[in-house]
């Protein structure tokens, strides 16, 4: 819950909405990038819900299809199909007066979408095999990837499950656009890693945090989170550098291990800038001080600094 608690602007935002939408049973549909924490946030809403203290029933909705789809969600009477030993209940079952969160609902099979609308709207199904109706108190929470109106317009995605889903849509944006909040997420991460790996926790150097910030993050927080946990456990050093972070993450960038600071960027800059000056005023110190805006004596200074070597050109002398 931290990694919303210490969100952007954006996502205090987000916890607004949540806050207000958690009490009311209505369906709510997460949208966004994988790794944001769609998952988290369901959890989140369903833990601030009259129904807290009932089951979070999480389905993945594409590994699935036809009569094994329907089993999972729907379960099976004894001597239903082979291989029914038992009685099973489904995940419609387990999750009676508690919340069902359907991950990557866009891929749910269209064979299957009718038989789940109805359950919706019924609140009532049969096992496979079952002769016996069997009335279910839920909540909906559905998540995708992908633009779902999209689905719909190309006919993967049924439009009347689609605005039976989508009565409060929540939209959680990728990590690169919400940067600002990486230092406190590595150090969110970092105290996780303590009480789960029991290890001292490491200070951080800037460097390392200056390089996070500059990656996009295309896995988004899971793969921040994975490579904070990754580094924790490999580096058995007191400090987290440069050199202790993987080939594989520094490979996205440009010389890494050569970060240059505030002071070296400024330098290089003003060096290149009296340079340039000197050059078009032939080394007449005067003017290029004034076209700087400094002193002569800074200009001197700042020439003796950067060890600047530039000889006015002298004009020949006339031959008599």
């Amino acid at each position: 819950m931290q990694e919303f608690i210490l969100g952007s602007e954006a996502m205090h935002s987000i916890l607004k909405i949540v806050n207000k939408v958690a009490k009311h049973d209505v369906s709510v549909m997460i949208t966004g990038e994988s790794g944001t924490g769609k998952e988290l946030l369901a959890k989140i809403i369903h833990l601030q819900s009259p129904r807290s203290e009932n089951p979070f029933v999480p389905v993945n909705s594409g590994i699935l299809s036809g009569l094994m789809f329907e089993d999972k969600l729907f379960g099976h009477e004894k001597g239903a199909f082979t291989g029914a030993i038992r009685q099973e209940k489904g995940c419609f079952e387990m999750a009676d007066k508690g919340t069902l969160f359907l991950d990557e609902v866009s891929e749910l099979p269209l064979e299957n979408q009718v038989d789940f609308l109805r359950v919706l709207e019924d609140s009532q199904f049969l096992r496979i095999g079952g002769n016996e109706l069997i009335k279910v108190n839920i909540r909906i929470i559905s998540a995708t990837n992908k633009d779902l109106q999209n689905e719909v317009k190309k006919k993967l995605f049924r439009e009347d499950l689609f605005y039976r889903l989508h009565v409060v849509p929540i939209f959680i944006p990728p990590l690169r656009k919400r940067k600002n909040v990486i230092p406190k997420m590595v150090n969110h991460f970092l105290n996780q890693s303590v009480v789960n790996f029991k290890k001292p926790k490491p200070a951080v150097e800037p460097e390392v945090i200056e390089l996070l910030c500059r990656y996009d993050w295309p896995g988004n927080v899971r793969e921040l989170k994975n490579l904070i946990e990754r580094v924790f456990i490999i580096n058995d050093d007191d400090t987290i550098s440069l050199e202790h972070l993987p080939s594989d993450f520094l490979w996205h960038f440009k010389d890494p291990l050569r970060i240059k600071n505030l002071e070296e960027i400024r330098s290089e800059a003003e060096k290149k800038a009296i340079l340039d000056a000197l050059h078009r005023l032939a080394g007449d110190r005067e003017k290029t001080a004034k076209i700087l805006n400094i002193s002569p004596r800074t200009l001197r200074h700042k020439i003796q600094k950067y060890n600047i070597k530039f000889e006015r050109r002298r004009k020949p002398l006339k031959k008599v």
